[in-house]
């Protein structure tokens, strides 16, 4: 398996792991002092998602389950592997970007947008040269 290839399960893996997890906790867990870095109440009001049950489910299957189907078509190199890897770097930059505004900049916001944009540039670099 190449490098980059590695480095794109590698980081895939990661944002899986945290997209599952953050997603069933925000869907299990209502607004209370037990979720990690939680959206403020009054933005869950306004917004389209009416509480934080159906924002979790929402990050659950587009982070965590959509980079688990990223991994599996990057492992058994499907024609477009690499596109799976790009949207899933657009998913995580919207969803941080989004909780960044919301509660103002942490250093995991830095963390993750660093990973993020790693991950949208190997999706690149993988796309093949057809044209």
């Amino acid at each position: 398996m190449q490098r980059s290839r590695k480095i794109s399960v590698f980081l895939l893996s990661i944002s899986a792991i945290f997209g599952l997890v953050r997603g069933l906790r925000m869907a299990t867990h209502q607004p209370d002092d037990s979720l990690l870095f939680p959206y403020p109440q009054e933005m869950i009001k306004v917004s389209v998602f009416s509480n934080y049950a159906v924002l979790g489910w929402v990050v659950f299957f587009l982070v965590g389950v959509f980079s688990i189907v990223a991994v599996i078509c990057t492992l058994y190199k499907t024609r477009n592997f690499a596109y799976f890897i790009i949207v899933e770097g657009i998913f995580l930059s919207f969803f941080t970007v989004i909780h960044w505004i919301a509660v103002g900049f942490l250093f995991a916001h830095a963390c993750v947008l660093t990973g993020c944009v790693i991950i949208f540039i190997i999706g690149i670099q993988q796309v093949p040269k057809e044209f």
